[in-house]
């Protein structure tokens, strides 16, 4: 069954947000509340983003691009976070979905090749930005330096791990389109996410 393009954002980003909080749900049930929305504000907005900004790339291209929901992959999560306790969790719930138009069918294979390094270097440049925007947040203080700390790291692994260059990641096809470009964004992504 497809759900719309909106539904299936919300469905998203209330999934990954239930993943994130729900070793709370175990051992600290007071807590789940709280750990709900920092899971919301920092992996859930980090998730949404992320998909948005390859979709908004991908238009800007002349492309059509809707973000689907994986059924499997929202199964798949929910039911590794429950089983695992929130330790492990399978962020595979779904993704922008990219065709072409009439007005980028006529470009060649070079110029295709850079329109899908752009749009899937939107992903992981926008993780990267929030996990900028998180790092200054974390310097302020009491509940939101909390938020801070939390959403710099998710953002920084989500971005390292979509930066994998391998098939399906985003990774894999900014590698075949600028290896300099994915070096760029892949060494300081994953030289925080190992050793901070």
């Amino acid at each position: 069954m497809k759900i719309p393009e909106l539904p299936g954002i919300i469905l998203s980003w209330l999934t990954i947000s239930f993943s994130f909080s729900i070793y709370t749900l175990f051992y600290y049930p007071d807590y789940f509340l709280l750990s709900f929305t920092i899971a919301a504000t920092t992996a859930g907005v980090g998730f949404v983003l992320h998909e948005l900004a390859h979709r908004t790339v991908a238009r800007n291209y002349g492309y059509r691009a809707t973000y689907e929901v994986w059924w499997w992959g929202i199964i798949v999560c929910l039911a590794m976070a429950l089983v695992t306790q929130g330790t492990l969790i399978f962020a595979a719930l779904g993704a922008v979905y990219i065709s072409p138009r009439a007005t980028s069918i006529y470009l060649d294979e070079r110029s295709h090749r850079r329109a899908y390094g752009m749009i899937s270097a939107a992903g992981p440049a926008m993780n990267l930005l929030l996990a900028v925007a998180f790092y200054a947040l974390s310097y302020t203080g009491g509940y939101l330096a909390d938020i801070g700390v939390v959403g710099m790291q998710i953002n920084l692994w989500l971005a390292a791990f979509n930066l994998i260059p391998v098939s399906p990641f985003d990774g894999s096809k900014i590698f075949a389109w600028s290896k300099s470009t994915w070096i760029a964004m892949a060494a300081p992504a994953w030289l925080f996410v190992l050793f901070f």
